[in-house]
């Protein structure tokens, strides 16, 4: 499989689907009013959203598993244990405080929507882990 600075693309690839997912059920199935509550949004303003954002949305979820892959390389973490506890590492001292600025300097202040907004990403990026820990 092709691999760019090291990192295999197919593994960046399997990753991102998963991230999506995960993305899907926890702000499409899960915590929708949460997250609209969080940001002021209403269910009508939702309905207008035009889904050609969805494509941004995994060009984001692309970068994170790339990034994540070229971390791991780095590291030299292989393995499940490895992959995963880095993915979490990086949840933790780098997603959460960049996921807290709209909690932070937003108008709402809304906890419940930052708890969604951080188990997203503690849950995407493990699993991320777990799926690139089979592409070293």
């Amino acid at each position: 499989m092709p691999r760019l600075s090291g990192v295999n693309l197919l593994g960046v690839l399997l990753a991102a689907i998963v991230m999506f997912f995960v993305g899907f059920v926890f702000y499409g199935m899960l915590f929708s009013g949460h997250w609209m509550a969080a940001r002021g949004y209403t269910v009508d303003m939702a309905a207008d959203a035009n889904p050609a954002w969805m494509a941004g949305g995994f060009l984001i979820e692309l970068v994170l598993a790339f990034g994540l892959g070229w971390v791991l390389k780095l590291r030299g973490a292989k393995g499940l244990a490895a992959c995963v506890s880095t993915a979490l590492m990086l949840a933790v001292v780098v997603a959460f405080p960049i996921r807290a600025y709209d909690y932070v300097y937003g108008l709402y202040h809304y906890l419940p929507g930052l708890m969604v907004d951080w188990g997203h990403i503690l849950v995407s990026l493990g699993l991320a882990g777990v799926v690139l820990s089979f592409f070293d």
